[in-house]
This record gives C-alpha cells, structure tokens and sequence, in this order.
C-alpha cells in the first residue's frame, strides 16, 4: 500500500509539473505577446475615437454615431471606476494618455482635454473579452489535471495487480499452503508463470526433503532393529560370531548409508572441495572391476589410453555405484558392458547391461533418493536408493552430467558425461 501511494504521488507530481509548465508555457508564449498585441491595436484605435471626437463640432452627438456605426460601447465619463484604476496599465499613444483597464471586458480609457462638461475619459468598450481565453485554458487545465490524476489511479492499479497478486500468494505460501498458485493468464499472466514455477520448485524441494527423512527414517530403523534384536539375543546364544557377523554388516550398512548422505550433503551445499588431477579412466575402471565382484556375469570394458581431469576418489565412487547397481540389479547370466569415450571437449563413461531394465517412465526418477523400480528393485536386494543420487551430484559438481538410458542389449545405460580438462575455472 506504501509503494502504490509513492508510485501515485510520484505521478501525481509529474503530472501538476507537466500542467504547470503547459500553463506557464501557454500564459508566456502566447498569451502575453497577444494580449500586448491586441492591447496595442486597441490603444490606438480608442485614442483615434478621441481624436475624432475632440475634432468633431458635436462631440456627444459624435461618440454616440460611432458606437451605432461601429458597434462597440463608447461613452465618455467624468472618473473612472475605483475597482479598474488598481489594475489599470497606463500607457502613451501619439502624446495621448492611455489607461488599459483589466477585468471581463474592460475598456481602453483615453483622456481627453477638449470636451463640453466635466468628462474626462473617453471609453471604449470592445465586444472580444481578452480574459475569457485563459479563464477557458485554465479550466481545460484543471480539466486535464483531474482526467490525468484519475487515469494515474487506473494505472497504479493495473500496474501494481501483479504485485498485489504475487504478494498474496507468497503470503498464502508462507503460512504453509505450497498448493497454491497464482490463475494464469490476464495482466498477470508473466508473474503467474514465474511464481507458479518457483512455488512449484519450493513445493517438490520441501516434498523431497519430507521423503528424504521419512525414507531414511525407514532405511534406519530396520537394521537398527534387526541390531536391537541381535544385541538382546547375544548374552543367551551360545554361538555368538554369527550374530557379531549380522550386527557387523548391519553397521555397516547403517555406515554406508550415512556417509553417502552426508557425502550427497556437502555436495549439495557446495561446502565439499574437490582435488583435481589427471586421472587414467582405463586404471580406474579396471581397478573398480577388480573389486565389483560381477561374476559369472560376462564383462566387456573398452577404456584404452582415456585420461580427465577430475577427482579422482569421487570418480572413483561414481564408479562402484554404477558396479554395484549392477551387482544387485541384474541377473547372473547378464552381460555387462563398461565403455569409455571422449569427444571434442567430454570423456563419456557408461555402464549397461542386458537385465531386465526399467520402464522408461522410470528413467528419470532413477537419480532421486530412495527410489526403486518396480519391475527390478527391491528391498531384497539390499540398495540404499541413493547410488545414483550421489553419482549425478558427484557430475554435476564436475560441471558435468549423468543419464539413464535404455541399454541396446535390454536393461540400462547409465552415462556420466564429464569435461575431459576439467570444469571451468
């Protein structure tokens, strides 16, 4: 309400100076130079009637011919009116002195000196009245000025809907509602689009930081009951290293499941500083292959003589993710395919197989946390949901990306697109 009443008074401002200067401009120009003008005109045209009239052997008989020929008022008097004399201009005209009365339809006064009785001016009244244009400029002023301060209150509110609109919105959102959104089109049609689009991104941010704690509420309470359970049934078994076994991979994959959180954390938040050096892809791949454990199922790696610039332990990383999806989420008879490639300015690292896949409906959503196919993932196969989170974060803060894809062979290619030196300085 502040801004739209600085936003009209502005205008408004604007708008008397432009007037003001319109009246200024209209009053100095070309009102005063014709006035002066017509006043001459009239001076000399009253002080002939006087000369006529003092040369006239009738000068009575004289003035009143000269009202009827002429048709304007011209009388002569003895004094003139006290309420003219204050605005009154005097002025000389062939050695005749002349007073310019003001006011509606003031007359010329012109002295005379040869006439019978007591009167001493002649007046001479014309038809045109010499005010009525600026009384009518001023109006039409004053007309304009209303007209103007009425459109600027049409404009302020047209132009502050939008605002108005966004600002109750945002309200709506803060109190909690990130349902809400802004009708599109009309006048608000681009603040619609904007706000609807962040509203909708703050809404899927908050909607996924609630499913990230329910699913790691999940994730954690059952290896921490199955803990629970161990730990109260190990002061009674007799035989206690399976049950350290179980507790020992139980925090282990608690272990696993923190650390890649907070690994995805300090990539999200920017706060995780990455150690760039070159970095030999077929060295690393093989190495990651060694220790996947992907047997029986056939491997196929076409990674020769590719090197990038990247941190290695976080390429690293990516990598047994990918292996590891694979392990858990494809048969033993599968064929397994890891390929390396490189273009004018990226290294393309993919892993694909011949499993049964995923729908494609699926395919984006394979990068969320804790989401699982339905068609190859399961709970039985012991994934956390978050590899391939982490593997797309771990890209993208190498400037780079990460894809799925259905594989030629049947089941899924996963891409980690990198800048082959580096990401931009």
């Amino acid at each position: 309400m502040r801004l739209r009443l600085q936003v009209f008074l502005g205008l408004a401002l604007v708008l008397a100076l432009t007037l003001f200067g319109a009246w200024a401009l209209a009053a100095g120009v070309v009102f005063r130079p014709l006035v002066a003008q017509l006043d001459s005109e009239r001076v000399a045209v009253a002080t002939h009637f006087a000369d006529l009239v003092e040369r006239s052997p009738h000068p009575r008989k004289r003035v009143k011919m000269l009202a009827d020929e002429l048709g304007v008022d011209v009388r002569v008097v003895a004094d003139l009116p006290k309420e003219h004399l204050d605005r009154a201009v005097s002025t000389e005209h062939h050695g005749r002195t002349a007073l310019i009365l003001r006011g509606p339809r003031a007359p010329v006064a012109v002295a005379v000196e040869r006439f019978p009785g007591d009167e001493r001016w002649l007046l001479v009244a014309f038809q045109t009245d010499l005010e009525r244009p600026r009384r009518r400029v001023a109006v039409g002023l004053l007309l304009l000025a209303a007209a103007a301060v009425m459109l600027a209150l049409v404009v302020v509110r047209f132009v502050f809907r939008p605002l108005e609109v966004a600002t109750f919105a945002m309200q709506r959102v803060a109190a909690g509602e990130l349902s809400h959104r802004v009708p599109e089109g009309g006048a608000v049609a681009d603040v619609a689009d904007t706000f609807n689009t962040m509203a909708a991104r703050v809404e899927s941010l908050v909607q996924g930081q609630r499913d990230l704690m329910a699913a790691v509420s999940h994730e954690l309470r059952t290896p921490l009951t199955r803990m629970r359970l161990q730990l109260e049934l190990l002061p009674e078994s007799e035989e206690s290293a399976p049950r350290i076994a179980a507790l020992h991979r139980d925090v282990t994959q608690v272990d696993a499941l923190v650390g890649e959180l907070l690994e995805s954390a300090r990539l999200h938040q920017g706060v995780l500083a990455l150690e760039y050096g070159e970095v030999d892809l077929r060295e690393l791949v093989y190495d990651a292959v060694r220790f996947a454990d992907l047997a029986p199922r056939t491997l196929n790696i076409h990674a020769d003589g590719t090197f990038v610039i990247a941190d290695a332990l976080r390429l690293r990383r990516c990598v047994d993710n990918l292996l590891s999806n694979v392990r858990r989420y494809t048969p033993s008879d599968c064929l397994v395919q890891v390929t390396v490639t490189q273009d004018d300015s990226h290294t393309h690292l993919t892993v694909s197989d011949s499993g049964p896949g995923v729908d494609d409906a699926d395919l984006p959503r394979l990068f969320d946390p804790f989401f699982r196919a339905e068609s190859s993932r399961s709970k039985a196969t012991g994934g956390l949901g978050i590899g391939l989170m982490l593997v797309q974060q771990i890209a993208a803060a190498h400037s780079g990306t990460a894809t799925a894809t259905l594989a030629p062979e049947g089941g899924l290619a996963v891409r980690l697109s990198l800048p082959t030196d580096g990401p931009p300085a």
